[in-house]
């Protein structure tokens, strides 16, 4: 809630700095109607500020000095006024109209032949807004052309193609989203924003808030894999969690109680908590029934580069060693020696065994970056590493800290524990009662 408000407060101010130094940045068409405003698609306003970050324009709302933040894609491009009001001017014999997809998978096309790329497949009972028409060949059934036009679209998250409208019952949306003439024949149900607004945003496990807050990336609990997809275009809905991975194709979406919503013919329900959090109730294969809590997050928090970033600073640290090596020698616990592939050879270790490396160890093996310095010990310890001897079964975990001439190594002790929430083994790093201390120079 505190982040909201200064991510409020701060749009405010920069808003009002901008506008207060150079006016308007450029005039819009309202793409999509705004209820909230009573504002009609096609009219033009003012337009005051572009956040790339946030992906938000600021706009003046018509016949008032209030200002409101819309999404990017519901507004055009801002340019000048006369050019904003050519513009609308193209959308005025569709201004106000929609549709209902009355077909499962129809696609909207790059182009308005029906052998074009294909951009958006609409789901369904999904509705569209109609913004222009165009020439075109007529796809066929069979030997026969099918009855329609081509029509340039806009779905509501943003994407714009052409569209056959054999398969779209065209009505008129008022000013305030209440649907007009033409509703009745088109079969349309009155939007539920709450579940559009769910449908159309990526879900990711809750923990992972506090994984990128506190800059500790488990690579074993956080994969661009672990995800909830609602399935709008694909028909199948999918939750993804570590150890689990569900998939159930469905043919609708129920409101089976106040912000719940049940997958028909599957074993998931959607409980909306807000706008950014969602709980999953699932009912496994054992009937035993299990929920997930999944969030959005910002814009700028990409989970693919989050991990990517990740394996870069892990493969960093060791290149950093190797580096500053690759041999470290110490008089009394051998020589190590880090080499390509996060791997090392360790001669002459003798007197880390029986009480630290097994008996049964070899030279050689792998090391990793895995586990994170508690904040108690950061100025101490560089981080902490991850010795995996061939032969050994159990791995050997040090902190360490790049000195002046060498590298120092003090034990550390990894108790794991399972955690319930994210089915995966939790790490606890302390130092041992009386740490192992080992100097090697280089």
């Amino acid at each position: 809630m505190l982040r909201i408000f200064f991510r409020t407060f701060f749009l405010s101010i920069l808003a009002s700095l901008f506008i207060s130094c150079s006016g308007t940045i450029g005039w819009g068409v309202v793409m999509w109607n705004i209820p909230e405003k009573k504002i009609a698609d096609g009219t033009v306003v003012p337009v005051y500020l572009k956040s790339n970050i946030e992906h938000i324009y600021v706009i003046g709302v018509p016949y008032s000095d209030e200002k409101i933040e819309v999404p990017l894609w519901q507004i055009s491009e801002p340019t000048s006024k006369s050019k904003a009001v050519k513009l609308s001017q193209k959308y005025r014999e569709y201004e106000k109209q929609y549709a209902r997809c009355a077909l499962d998978g129809l696609p909207i096309r790059e182009a308005s032949v029906n052998t074009s790329k294909q951009i958006y497949r609409l789901r369904k009972d999904e509705i569209i807004r109609l913004l222009f028409d165009g020439e075109g060949t007529a796809p066929t059934t069979g030997s026969q052309a099918l009855e329609g036009k081509w029509i340039s679209v806009l779905t509501h998250d943003g994407h714009t193609g052409w569209c056959f409208s054999h398969n779209l019952r065209q009505f008129t949306m008022n000013d305030d989203g209440s649907f007009g003439a033409g509703a009745e024949e088109a079969q349309v149900k009155e939007t539920d924003t709450a579940l559009e607004a769910m449908l159309s945003s990526e879900w990711y496990p809750d923990y992972y808030n506090r994984m990128i807050t506190s800059r500790e990336i488990n690579l074993d609990e956080m994969q661009a894999s672990f995800k909830f997809d609602p399935g709008v275009q694909s028909g199948t809905v999918h939750i993804g969690w570590p150890g689990l991975s569900a998939s159930y194709p469905f043919h609708g979406i129920t409101k089976t109680e106040n912000s719940t919503y049940k997958f028909d013919e599957t074993p998931v329900q959607v409980t909306l908590r807000s706008g950014k959090l969602i709980t999953v109730q699932y009912i496994d294969k054992k009937g035993k029934p299990r929920s997930y809590n999944y969030i959005t997050l910002p814009p700028d928090k990409d989970i693919n580069q989050i991990i990517a970033d990740e394996i870069e600073e892990r493969s960093a640290r060791f290149r950093n060693l190797k580096t500053l090596g690759p041999d470290y020698r110490s008089s009394g616990y051998g020589t190590l020696t880090f080499s390509d592939t996060s791997s090392f050879s360790w001669t002459n270790f003798n007197e880390l065994v029986p009480s630290v490396i097994s008996t049964s160890a070899k030279n050689t093996g792998t090391v990793s970056f895995k586990y994170f310095v508690p904040k108690t010990l950061r100025a101490r310890f560089d981080g902490i590493i991850t010795f995996k001897f061939d032969g050994q079964e159990k791995e050997v975990n040090f902190f360490y800290k790049s000195e002046n001439n060498g590298l120092r190594f003090t034990l550390a002790n990894v108790t794991k524990t399972m955690n319930e929430i994210t089915n995966t083994d939790s790490a606890t790093v302390t130092l041992a009662v009386n740490p192992e201390v080992i100097y090697f120079s280089r």
